[in-house]
């Protein structure tokens, strides 16, 4: 039979402030709001929750990002009790939308993909004054939705009732390319936050960084909620390596020397005193595993986190199977959770499919916009740091597979590592650059 999409037996309460562009929501019990678009909130009374992360009345106003890229994000009351939210349209809406029309031409995430459930005409017109919309029905239908399990709220629990002083919390999350690592970690972080102002998260994921370009090995401090795609919060890391590729295979050796060197970077009484989440690769497989055993020996996690869409993706991460292939002495709670990416009530029939290209495309963009002062001017206007050529030490890898053309176009522009010459084979990255040269 075909599956019909319907209203909720019983709608949130909206009312329509003084304010043209603000809409006041009356959540009761478990009343869930999906967004789609970028939206500020606020809350009047009692507390509400967006994607693990708890905002009450003393919150400031803050930005939801819930533009499908991974999911729309929900948001509900904390406690099943009474809460009464602001959503007002935000000053990012036309600035996202504006970045994203100019610079990446092929994606638009403020559309709405194949159909949804049109609501009632009163609710239109509170959208057109929120420059968004809202997603009612029962079962996603052209947009797919954030899910989490009972298990991810039972794990959160028992972190937050953790002492820190007696035992570090070190979270390392494991699981198969695409299997939801770098949400799930959002919401851990993002729930953990009502206890801890800052939680340090090392990314190891060289392919598909959370808080900035890959390439790079890199240890971050978070002391804001996460909601949204990555590209939406980019950010500095305290500390970064540049490990010059995307595979791990093209050099492993100086991957795990980089895992070392990071490890001993956050050897100190203060960030020591953090949770830490680490976030690892998709690549689990034959010298992948192995590399995840290695990691997980050097950084001695007081939890390592499985994330699996069946039980054929059993990596094996048990303690004493990590002794015996590292000879460590560890000891550490583990923890299997389903993957909600293959839910069937998380996915919607009619997703759009963004190829990881654009998903790269949209990060490094976002990452340069950083140096305009407005969405009105383009790259070419701004007035770049120069530095004498004789202090810039170019490396073309591989470039005997090159022809001159491709070799041209690699030096004509091109997205560069900004690294500081140590004169050894780790180098701490402080950014990224682009070079554009005239032949």
């Amino acid at each position: 039979m075909k599956e019909i999409f319907r209203l909720p037996d019983t709608l949130l309460i909206f009312y329509e402030s003084n304010s043209s562009e603000k809409v006041v929501i009356e959540f009761n019990g478990e009343d869930v709001l999906y967004i789609i678009g970028t939206i500020d909130v606020c809350v009047l009374e009692g507390k509400i929750e967006i994607w693990g992360y708890t905002m009450a009345v003393d919150t400031p106003k803050t930005v939801l990002y819930s533009i499908g890229l991974r999911g729309l994000i929900p948001i509900k009351s904390a406690d099943g009790q009474k809460a009464v939210v602001i959503l007002e349209k935000s000053s990012q809406t036309i600035k996202w939308k504006t970045f994203i029309n100019k610079y990446i031409l092929n994606y638009n995430m403020f559309a709405l993909n194949g159909r949804r459930l049109t609501p009632p005409k009163l609710l239109l017109e509170l959208e057109e004054k929120l420059g968004c919309w809202f997603d009612l029905s029962k079962t996603p239908m052209s947009n797919q939705r954030l899910v989490n399990d009972e298990q991810w709220q039972c794990f959160c629990d028992e972190l937050l009732n953790r002492s820190i002083e007696l035992e570090p919390i070190r979270v390392l999350l494991a699981g198969y390319k695409n299997s939801g690592k770098s949400t799930m970690m959002c919401y851990f972080i993002n729930k953990l936050l009502i206890k801890w102002d800052r939680i340090l998260v090392l990314d190891f994921d060289i392919g598909q960084s959370e808080f900035s370009i890959p390439s790079c090995i890199s240890a971050f401090v978070i002391d804001k909620p996460l909601l949204g795609p990555n590209f939406t919060h980019l950010m500095q890391p305290l500390k970064s390596y540049f490990f010059e590729s995307n595979d791990v295979m093209t050099n492993i050796p100086l991957y795990n020397e980089i895992v070392e060197k990071l490890v001993n970077d956050i050897k100190t009484n203060d960030l020591q005193k953090m949770p830490c989440f680490i976030n690892t690769m998709g690549f689990v497989k034959g010298p992948g595993l192995k590399i995840l055993h290695n990691l997980i020996s050097k950084i001695q996690p007081s939890d390592v986190v499985q994330l699996k869409f069946n039980d054929n993706q059993d990596l094996n991460l048990h303690s004493e199977i990590i002794n015996n292939s590292t000879k460590s002495s560890l000891s550490y709670n583990l923890w299997y959770f389903t993957s909600t990416v293959k839910n069937k009530l998380a996915k919607a029939p009619y997703l759009q499919y963004v190829d990881k290209p654009i998903r790269q495309q949209l990060v490094i963009v976002s990452y340069f916009s950083k140096c305009l002062e407005s969405t009105d001017i383009c790259f070419n206007d701004i007035v770049p740091y120069r530095i004498n050529m004789q202090n810039i030490d170019v490396q073309i890898k591989d470039a005997d597979e090159l022809t001159q053309d491709e070799s041209l176009d690699i030096i004509n522009a091109n997205v560069i590592a900004l690294c500081v010459d140590n004169h050894t084979n780790v180098c701490e990255c402080v950014g990224f650059g682009m070079d554009f040269m005239l032949l």
